[in-house]
């Protein structure tokens, strides 16, 4: 497996010396403002000449402070000059070479209780680790900017390498390029970070079909005054996901485009945010000889898995989505519609789908956040953090509530229906700390074991 992504991601590079050769030299001090042409009437003579200057330009700087609740943050510069190896000539003259950034973690617990009827089988109370990670992200500039993430996580019997991307934005005709390993934009749920949904899992149907951390590369960019986003991709599927979609051997082509019908976010007072966004996404997966397994838990990482498709021979498949969501004040809608159809091997077509709506109030007054870059939804910042100062307050509460549906039967597939009722009491002690409370029930049928669920779940996180 290990060979095989090694392959995917040299691959990838290539579509980056492309994108760097669209980058053109006028364009460089306006996105670096850090480019320094040489003045007409420099002389060798205004060239520094002291050894002393000499040492300064080529020795590295550098700094590094704990800031408590956002990490480790670090940096490492030095002043530099990038010459032309043919003539001898400086070119560009950079003020300095640098790379900046911050080291974090994240660590999720979770603890859950369950009663079930029917012939369901595997549900065992208990408390398990649900994440953990360690980041580094931050940006460089080495001849061009760029932004870099590292993401290195465990997930129940499963250690994996998240998220290993780097970003070079604003390159001509292709928006952002982003390549490396990282979660591609299928669905808003999926999108947005899991740490910033209102539940503990995503809904079933994003967890049964959606895609997980694939190797990649991708071009995009906002347009429209930031208004909408748009989105596409081609991707390698070679990595182990830790949703229910397990497919493998294929290549998939993934595209977004995003829209805000209603624009009233007001960055001086997000309290006061009214938006409407819309949304839809594409996946086509391709293979001579791939398979595909779609399935899913009941909305809870400790639940056995309870509607699976098995393994199904395939040459293809497409998926589609669609998104929305409304946002006034505290209040909060969302929504999305996913269809997939599998070309089998043998056989006919498959069908499979499913749908959520969800909605969720913040009783402390905060309004949901949105990433006009990414369009989806970003970090909650309570109005006040949790504490006993002056200033401190008991941070955000939020409650909310999700119905959901999967189908993953058809033809000579019995991969079970899931319907899914989600309650959620949400706790933001600090944007990096937070309680989660939920209340679910639900049913399974059409699959070889059915029944009805309620389970009681908790979560305990923190993310610096």
């Amino acid at each position: 497996m290990w060979d095989r992504r090694a392959q995917y991601l040299l691959a990838l590079v290539l579509p980056l010396l492309i994108a760097i050769e669209t980058v053109h030299a006028e364009d460089l001090p306006e996105r670096l403002d850090m480019v320094q042409s040489p003045s007409p009437e420099a002389s060798p003579a205004s060239e520094p000449a002291s050894g002393a200057a000499a040492a300064e330009e080529g020795s590295f700087k550098w700094d590094s402070s704990w800031q408590g609740w956002e990490g480790l943050h670090f940096s490492a510069s030095k002043k530099t000059r990038l010459s032309d190896s043919i003539t001898g000539h400086s070119i560009l003259n950079f003020e300095k070479v640098e790379l900046t950034g911050k080291l974090g973690g994240r660590l999720e617990v979770d603890a859950a209780a369950f009663t079930t009827k029917g012939n369901l089988t595997g549900f065992d109370n208990g408390i398990e680790l649900r994440r953990a990670r360690i980041t580094a992200s931050g940006e460089s500039i080495l001849a061009l900017p760029f932004r870099y993430k590292i993401d290195l996580g465990y997930i129940p019997n499963s250690f994996s390498v998240t998220e290993a991307y780097v970003v070079i934005p604003g390159v001509r005709y292709l928006g952002n390029v982003k390549f490396g390993q990282f979660q591609p934009p299928l669905g808003l749920q999926i999108a947005t970070s899991s740490w910033d949904i209102p539940f503990m899992e995503v809904a079933a149907p994003l967890g049964a079909i959606g895609p997980g951390s694939q190797p990649g590369v991708q071009i995009g960019h906002p347009f429209s005054g930031d208004r909408g986003t748009w989105t596409l991709g081609a991707y390698g599927n070679v990595a182990t996901s830790e949703y229910g979609n397990q497919a493998k051997n294929f290549g998939n082509a993934i595209g977004r485009v995003t829209w805000l019908a209603i624009d009233g976010i007001d960055t001086d007072h997000p309290f006061e945010n009214h938006y409407l966004h819309l949304g839809a996404s594409g996946n086509f997966e391709y293979a001579n000889s791939g398979q595909i397994t779609y399935r899913s838990r009941p909305e809870s990482y400790l639940a056995p898995y309870v509607i699976d498709t098995g393994t199904i021979n395939a040459s293809g498949a497409s998926t589609a989505d669609v998104e929305v969501a409304w946002v006034n004040g505290p209040l909060s809608a969302q929504g999305e519609f996913i269809y997939s159809r599998v070309d089998p091997t043998s056989g006919g077509k498959l069908n499979f789908y499913g749908f959520y709506a969800l909605a969720s109030l913040y009783l402390t007054g905060e309004s949901r956040p949105y990433d006009r870059e990414e369009g989806d939804f970003k970090r909650l910042i309570p109005l006040r953090n949790f504490g006993f100062g002056e200033k401190s307050g008991w941070g955000a509460l939020e409650i909310a509530a999700r119905f959901s549906y999967t189908d993953l039967t058809d033809g000579n597939v019995q991969g079970g229906r899931l319907a899914m009722l989600m309650t959620s009491l949400n706790w933001y002690l600090r944007p990096q700390l937070k309680w989660m409370f939920e209340v679910g029930a639900g049913s399974v049928h059409g699959s070889p074991s059915d029944g009805r669920m309620m389970l009681v779940q908790t979560r305990i996180g923190i993310d610096f």
